[in-house]
C-alpha cells in the first residue's frame, strides 16, 4: 500500500503542475480551431436540412480527420514536452519514493495527462455541437450526400465518411476513437520521456514529429506502408471499406500494434530509469 501511496503522490504531484501550467490554456484554443474545422460545416448542413446533429458526431468528426489527427498531438506535444520534470529537487524526491515507485508515478501521470486531454476535447466538441443526443448516426451524416450530390465528396464530407456510418455505429466510433487516440498519444509521450531519461532530450520532439510527419505522409498517399506508423492506426474510417462488410485492415490489428509498441517503450524506458544518474540533474531540464 505504501508503494502505491508513493505512486499516486508522484502521479498526483506531476498532474498537478502540469493542469496548473498557462500553458494549458492551448487545449482551448485547439477547440476553437476544432469549431471552425470540423464542427461548424457540420452544423450548416444540419441547418440547412432543417435537422438535429447528434452530440457524439462532432467529435467523431475530429477524431477522424487527417488534419485534426495530425493537429492533436502536436499540441498534446508541447503540453507534456518539459516532462518528467528534471529538477534539482528530482533527487531528493526520486529518494523518498524510490525510483521505481518514481517511475510508476510518471506513467500514471502520462494515463492522467492523456485522458484529460481526450476528456476536455469531448466535452468541448459536446459544448459547441448543438445537437441531441440520440446514440445514432443522424440523417445530416448519413443522407446529406443523398440529398446534395453536388457536394459530395467535399472536405466536408470527408469529415465522416460512409466507412464509418456504413459500418459501425456512432457509439463504437466514439469508443474505438477514444482508445486509439489514447494509445497513440500515450506511446508519443513514451518516446519524449524515453530520449529525456537518456539525456538526449533535445531531440525527443524531432523523433516524435518525424513519426508524426511519416503518418501524414503515408496516410495522404495511402500507401501500404502507412500502417507502420501510429497515425493510420489511429484513424478508424481507415480500418474499413467504404461499402462491402469488410475490413480493409482489422482494427484489432491496430490495438496489437499499440500494444507492442508501448510495451516496448515501457521497457525501454524501465530501463533508462534503472540506468538513470541524478548527478547535476540540474543540467537535465
Amino acid at each position: 500500500m505504501n508503494n502505491i501511496k508513493c505512486m499516486f503522490s508522484v502521479a498526483r504531484s506531476e498532474y498537478v503542475k502540469w493542469i496548473t501550467n498557462p500553458r494549458i490554456i492551448i487545449i482551448g484554443v485547439l477547440i476553437i480551431f476544432m469549431r471552425t474545422l470540423a464542427v461548424e460545416p457540420l452544423i450548416e448542413r444540419a441547418e440547412k436540412m432543417d435537422l438535429s446533429l447528434d452530440i457524439l458526431e462532432p467529435f467523431a468528426a475530429v477524431g477522424n480527420s487527417g488534419m485534426l489527427v495530425m493537429l492533436m498531438p502536436c499540441v498534446f506535444m508541447v503540453l507534456v514536452s518539459d516532462y518528467p520534470k528534471m529538477t534539482g529537487n528530482t533527487l531528493f524526491f526520486v529518494q523518498r519514493t524510490g525510483r521505481w515507485n518514481w517511475f510508476a508515478g510518471q506513467i500514471l501521470f502520462l494515463i492522467f495527462t492523456v485522458f484529460s486531454f481526450l476528456l476536455i476535447v469531448l466535452i468541448g466538441c459536446i459544448f459547441v455541437s448543438d445537437g441531441n443526443f440520440t446514440g445514432k448516426w443522424s440523417d445530416v451524416v448519413t443522407k446529406y450526400d443523398a440529398f446534395y450530390p453536388n457536394e459530395a465528396g467535399n472536405f466536408t464530407s470527408q469529415l465522416l465518411p460512409s466507412n464509418l456510418y456504413n459500418q459501425i455505429p456512432l457509439i463504437i466510433t466514439i469508443i474505438q476513437t477514444i482508445s486509439l487516440m489514447a494509445a497513440y498519444l500515450f506511446l508519443l509521450t513514451l518516446i519524449i520521456y524515453f530520449f529525456k531519461l537518456i539525456h538526449v532530450q533535445s531531440i525527443s520532439l524531432l523523433v516524435a514529429i518525424f513519426i508524426i510527419a511519416a503518418g501524414v505522409v503515408t496516410c495522404s498517399l495511402k500507401i501500404e506502408s502507412m500502417w507502420l506508423f501510429p497515425m493510420a492506426n489511429t484513424i478508424v474510417w481507415l480500418h474499413y471499406d467504404e461499402i462491402l462488410n469488410e475490413p480493409n485492415f482489422p482494427i484489432w490489428y491496430s490495438y496489437f500494434y499499440f500494444v507492442i509498441a508501448i510495451a516496448a517503450f515501457i521497457t525501454l524506458n524501465s530501463i533508462a530509469v534503472k540506468r538513470l544518474e541524478f548527478i547535476n540533474i540540474e543540467q537535465v531540464e
